[in-house]
This record gives structure tokens, C-alpha cells and sequence, in this order.
């Protein structure tokens, strides 16, 4: 793979991390950057990045209930690859599944769990078993819809070993779905202590995010155990974490506020009950109107974009033919009636000489607002790029690489393992931000943004004479 080949995966991979760090939040900006890295991976030819980014707009389709759209862009993904390895199709068969189920085809989603433990059962690598604790996962939720909860819990129990041999695992959502299944089977002091793992392992990470699910979980638990008081408490705070994190889940909403209206019902609490089954009520209607037409279009409009692109492209060809066209003719007309006319007409030679010398003023003064036009494009840019650096926002280096690539370049020849927050870091030295400005920008202390100055030089071997930000200026060049 080429140094040019190399970038545009880059890219890829990018705009899929932030496909991933809006999901819950903003779905359709979530597709928009995943059909950006499809136009990418179509541009570089590239089958299997191609299928990845299918089956991740299948996937946030299938998020956003349309599963007919999900299934349609897991289709495609198949027809894209034909030769698949075991996991990619495993990973296909993911899509498949989930589907199904949210389609009621019970007998499809069971054929297909059971295909991808077969196709799985003698890869070991760690995606194949992630995959394979996920599948264990589908089949417990599918044994608990049809209330089986013996074998629900046998194939949940599956998840929670196989968790044990993965690297990164995920295992919040499948103490959930354990605790879960205990209540429906009244195991209620078992079921608690799924929870209280679930809570554990939610404090462990570095990195906090939303615990809403967590919470609706526990209000759950204490809704059908009858502990009313204690339920809405944590429902309250599931909703209130919703907001925090300004995540998006109407149906989760919905549920909750359900259920508080229910137990102000069961408490006699009629001032109460009223209030949360009108919001109950409004969440219902924006639930159907989040999946009327208006959403399809919207979703039409982002997925067929490089249609968009490439008819803009067709016309401006265009265009661009018409005007070269013209000028040729133009050009050929003035060298004949020049050659014919020549010798007898000398003052008519004058006039074309002045006219000559206009068009040469008219071509530099377009080409004076040519180069207006692209210096304001690149202020408009470089203004976008400050922006985005106060704002401390995940596109900042995308944008910065696209401007300063010969920077980006230089740095990671100096360091190629540099990461992405030394990058950013760097970035801002270049783009000669104060310390304190770096300091407000990264909502850390002006002494914390010195240190990390000292040790950068200390790594690049810095002198403490030359002035940090010029250093970076000058690996631009």
C-alpha cells in the first residue's frame, strides 16, 4: 500500500471514530461521516474497506429502525465482497440477526445465530470471539422473548465465560442482560448482584460516558419488585444522565416515563401520574414522527450523496468543455482574420493589438479575482480551523492534516508511533496558541500545558533556547 493509499485509510478510519463518537447523539451526522469514508474507500477501489463501511451504515440504520434500509446495505456489502473471510461474514451475519429479530422473522434470526456459531467454531482470533459472545448474547435474547429462560440463561452465562478470553470486552451490557433475565424468573437478590457488577465495572473505566442504561436497568428492578420509591429515583436519574450526555433514545424514554406514570398511578399520585403520561404521550409522537417519511429522506438524501457529487462533477465537466470549446473558436477566428487582413489593413493591426492588450488585462484581472477568491477560501478554512481548536471538537486534526500535511508528515517521520493527542498538541504549538491559550482550549492548567512542552522538547531534543512554536513552524517547510 502506497504512502497515498495509506492516508485515504487514515481518513477512513477517522471519519468512523466519529461516526462512533456521535452515535446515540446525532444518527445523521453519524451517517453522513460513514457514507463520506464509503466515497473514500470507492475512490481508492477498495473492496474490503467498501464492506466494512456497508455493513457500519447497515448497522446505524438498523439504530435507527430501518431495518429494510439495514438489510438493503447488508445486501449490498455481501454482492461487494463476494470472497469473504470467516469473520467478515460472521460480521455480516450480525446485521442479519439483529434485524430480524426487531422484524419478528424468529425463525430467520434463529437459523442465522446458529449458522455464525458454526461458522465461528474453529476461529480463535479475538474478533471472532467477539463476535461469537455477541451471537451467545442474541440467542439468550431470542430464549427470553419466547420465554425460555433456562436456555436464556445457559447461552448469557456463554457471553459472560467467552468475556473472560477477550482483550477488550464489554461485559456491562451482558451483566445487564443476565440481571435481567433473573427478574423475569424472580431471582431477585441474583438479579441485584448482576447489577452491582455492571455498576462496578461502569466505575473501573477511565473514560465515563452515559450510564443511563444502567439506571433504567436498576428502575427496572426495583419497578417489578415493587420497591416504587426506589424505582423512580433511578429512573429519574437514567433521564436526567440521558440529558447530560445528550443522548438520543426515545424508546428508552418512552419506557421509563411509562413506567413512572404507572407507579404514580399504583401510589395514587393523580398530579403526578398526569404529568409523566402526557410526556409519555409527546415521546410516543416523536417516536413516530422520528420514523415517518421525513427521517427516510433525510437518510435518502446523506446515503445517495456521491450520486449528488457525481452529477455536479458531470456538470462542471461540462462546462469546463463548453468554455475551452468556445475559446479555441474564439482563438482560431482571430488568428484567420488576422492572417487575412494583415497586410492591407495596418491601423486595423493597431486596434487588434489594443484589443489584444485588453484581453490581457481582462485575464490578469481574472486571474487577480481567482486568486482573491482562493486566498478568502483558504481564510475561510484557516478561521474554521481555529474554531474548531477552541472548540476542542474531534474534527480539528482531519481539517489540520487537509491544510498542513507536509507538518503531519515531518512529525510522524520524526515520530511515527505520535499520538493523536500529542498531535493535536503539536498542532496547536504550530498554529502559535499561547500557553494559555492551549491551556483553556484542552481545559487543562497553564503548568500542565508547560510540562507537556518540556517533555516534547525533551523527546525531540529541543533546544530550551529556541522558541517551541517557531520549531514547529519550521517543519512545515
Amino acid at each position: 500500500m502506497g504512502y497515498s493509499q495509506s492516508k485515504e485509510v487514515k481518513k477512513i478510519d477517522s471519519l468512523l471514530q466519529l461516526s462512533s463518537e456521535y452515535k446515540f447523539k446525532d444518527m445523521l451526522k453519524v451517517l453522513s461521516y460513514t457514507r463520506q469514508a464509503v466515497s473514500i474507500a470507492e475512490k481508492i477501489n477498495n473492496n474490503e474497506l467498501i464492506y466494512k463501511c456497508y455493513l457500519e451504515i447497515a448497522d446505524n440504520l438498523y439504530t435507527l429502525n430501518l431495518n429494510d434500509k439495514s438489510l438493503q446495505y447488508a445486501s449490498k456489502a455481501d454482492k461487494i465482497l463476494p470472497k469473504k473471510s470467516k469473520v467478515q461474514q460472521a460480521r455480516l451475519n450480525e446485521i442479519k440477526i439483529i434485524n430480524f429479530a426487531a422484524l419478528g422473522l424468529e425463525e430467520l434470526e434463529l437459523e442465522t445465530a446458529n449458522k455464525n456459531l458454526s461458522i465461528l467454531l474453529t476461529e480463535n482470533s479475538n474478533k471472532s470471539k467477539e463476535i461469537k459472545a455477541r451471537t451467545f448474547a442474541y440467542l439468550a435474547n431470542y430464549y427470553e422473548r419466547k420465554e425460555d429462560y433456562e436456555k436464556a440463561n445457559q447461552f448469557i452465562d456463554k457471553t459472560i465465560k467467552l468475556n473472560n478470553e477477550i482483550s477488550d470486552p464489554k461485559p456491562i451490557d451482558t451483566y445487564i442482560q443476565k440481571a435481567d433475565i433473573l427478574m423475569k424468573t424472580q431471582q431477585w437478590d441474583s438479579s441485584f448482584i448482576y447489577l452491582q457488577k455492571a455498576f462496578d465495572e461502569y466505575k473501573s473505566k477511565k473514560n465515563q460516558s452515559s450510564q443511563y442504561n444502567l439506571l433504567w436497568a436498576l428502575g427496572d428492578y426495583y419497578y417489578l419488585s415493587g420497591k416504587y420509591l426506589k424505582a423512580l429515583d433511578s429512573y429519574r436519574k437514567s433521564l436526567e444522565d440521558m440529558n447530560k450526555f445528550k443522548v438520543v433514545d426515545i424508546e428508552c424514554a418512552m419506557s421509563i416515563k411509562e413506567n413512572i406514570y404507572r407507579i404514580y398511578e399504583a401510589l395514587g399520585d393523580e398530579k403526578n401520574r398526569e404529568k409523566y403520561y402526557t410526556e409519555y404521550q409527546k415521546d410516543y409522537a416523536q417516536y413516530n414522527k422520528v420514523n415517518n417519511k421525513g427521517l427516510l429522506k433525510a437518510v435518502d438524501l446523506i446515503l445517495d450523496e456521491k450520486k449528488g457529487e457525481d452529477r455536479i462533477a458531470k456538470e462542471r465537466a461540462i462546462k469546463v468543455a463548453f468554455i475551452a470549446s468556445g475559446t479555441f473558436l474564439i482563438l482560431l477566428i482571430f488568428l484567420i482574420y488576422f492572417y487575412s487582413r494583415n497586410k492591407k489593413m495596418k491601423k486595423k493591426k493597431l486596434k487588434l493589438v489594443l484589443q489584444k492588450d485588453i484581453l490581457i488585462k481582462e485575464k490578469q484581472r481574472l486571474e487577480s479575482e481567482k486568486i482573491s477568491i482562493s486566498k478568502k477560501a483558504n481564510e475561510n478554512q484557516f478561521n474554521e480551523l481555529f474554531s474548531l481548536a477552541k472548540n476542542n471538537s474531534p474534527e480539528f486534526l482531519i481539517l489540520f492534516e487537509e491544510l498542513y500535511p507536509n507538518f503531519v508528515k515531518n512529525l510522524k517521520e520524526i515520530n511515527p508511533k505520535i499520538r493523536n493527542s500529542e498531535l493535536y498538541f503539536c498542532a496547536l504549538a504550530f498554529l502559535n496558541f499561547s500557553t494559555k491559550e492551549i491551556s483553556h482550549f484542552t481545559f487543562v492548567s497553564v503548568a500542565a500545558v508547560q510540562l507537556r512542552k518540556y517533555r516534547i522538547r525533551k523527546k525531540y531534543n529541543i533546544s530550551s533556547e529556541e522558541n517551541f512554536n517557531i520549531w514547529m513552524k519550521a517543519l512545515n517547510d
